[in-house]
């Protein structure tokens, strides 16, 4: 073997190590921190995972990934400090700068990255279940709520109804569900993971979870099969019934009756949650009608979180707030762009792009470094794929 293919080899080796070591960062740290009350664990590992980058940068200084996706991407450096003087605090950092960590990803081994991420999905899985059967959860954290700081207990997530849900290795049953969604487009390829998505967001109890997955676990039918054959082809009707028995006996087990009626109330503008949905929507642009121009182009991140308490339960409207206009424009823009090369390479890519827009519109996948992290990887891996196409 000579020095070349060792050099190589050990960069991969690095290159895997840093996305072990993010893994550990974003999926164990809120289980140490519930068990021993330490919460530097995350910060521990994202140290850890860009030493062993620069190390495999060091052996191999060749960034893999696509060109022009990571020149759009470095938008961000001057977009972030350019509102670093506007804003009302720093929380809204992050949806720029987890583009670094979301660079550091893909240049390390985005396959690599796919495959342990199955392996935390079926890990959550059997946690998932082990929490719903015994009724509690692994661990619990404490967290600044309006009624003073309290567990993030069952009893906190299953509110008045008193309905059990699964959360898993995050701090809570929504960041579970909206792992789900992640990995229901990171894998809408994957029958197998399809389905671990249907029954994590089941587990979890969440309503959009739910919707979302089971769209996607449509259109991976739709995708694989046109009419006239998913009509002949035996080997669909094997897969889309044993799946959907498989779903659904899962759903009648895990679902009582308070779920069901809280499933049903999803679309129901007399539910509680969907009438303060719209109330935090109305608030949001009422505040961003009262912005300055600088803040409406950039932002004021922290602001509206401070004057209401809450975030504006959507993706979008969050984005407007704590980054502007043009913080808005960077992350829709290469939806925009993946759509139009759907459209023009006559794939179903932008079928895809749609439920997206759509999930986010409830979701607040730019909160948080992991939720950011899987909204990039999403969005690379469509416009990776029509490359390819």
């Amino acid at each position: 073997m000579n020095n070349n293919t060792i050099i190589s080899q050990s960069s991969i080796l690095f290159g895997r190590l840093t996305i072990i070591s993010l893994c550990i960062s974003f999926y164990l740290g809120f289980l140490v921190e519930g068990l021993f009350n330490y919460t530097g664990l995350r910060t521990i590992f994202l140290f850890i995972a860009l030493l062993f980058f620069l190390i495999k940068i060091v052996l191999k200084p060749k960034l893999q990934i696509d060109n022009q996706f990571f020149i759009y991407t470095l938008i961000m450096i001057p977009l972030a400090l350019l509102s670093l003087g506007f804003w009302h605090n720093l929380n809204g950092i992050n949806v720029y700068f987890t583009i670094v960590t979301f660079i550091i990803v893909i240049s390390s081994g985005y396959d690599f990255f796919l495959k342990a991420i199955k392996y935390v999905a079926y890990i959550l899985l059997i946690l998932a279940i082990y929490e719903f059967i015994t009724k509690s959860y692994l661990f619990v954290v404490f967290r600044p709520t309006e009624w003073g700081i309290l567990p993030l207990d069952p009893k906190f997530y299953g509110g008045h109804s008193q309905i059990f849900r699964a959360k898993g290795l995050f701090e809570g049953p929504l960041a579970l569900s909206q792992f789900a969604i992640g990995l229901a487009f990171l894998f809408r390829s994957n029958l197998k993971i399809l389905v671990v998505a249907v029954l994590l967001t089941i587990l979890a109890n969440g309503r959009l979870g739910m919707v979302i997955t089971g769209v996607m676990f449509i259109l991976y039918f739709v995708s694989k099969y046109d009419l006239v054959s998913i009509i002949k082809s035996k080997k669909f009707i094997r897969l889309f019934f044993l799946s959907l028995v498989l779903i659904i006996s899962a759903a009648v087990y895990l679902i009582d009756e308070k779920s069901i009626e809280r499933i049903s109330n999803s679309f129901s503008f007399e539910d509680n949650s969907n009438t303060a949905r719209l109330y935090y929507w109305e608030e949001a642009i009422n505040i961003f009608g009262d912005y300055n121009i600088f803040n409406i182009l950039l932002g004021n991140s922290g602001y509206f979180r401070e004057v209401t308490g809450n975030s504006a339960e959507n993706g979008w409207l969050m984005l407007l707030l704590d980054n502007g206009i043009l913080g808005l424009l960077f992350y829709i823009f290469p939806l925009l762009i993946v759509s139009l090369l759907s459209l023009k390479h006559k794939t179903g890519h932008w079928l895809y792009v749609g439920v997206l827009f759509l999930a986010m519109m409830v979701q607040t996948f730019n909160l948080g470094v992991s939720a950011s992290l899987l909204y990039w990887i999403i969005i690379y891996s469509l416009f990776i794929d029509i490359k390819k196409t």
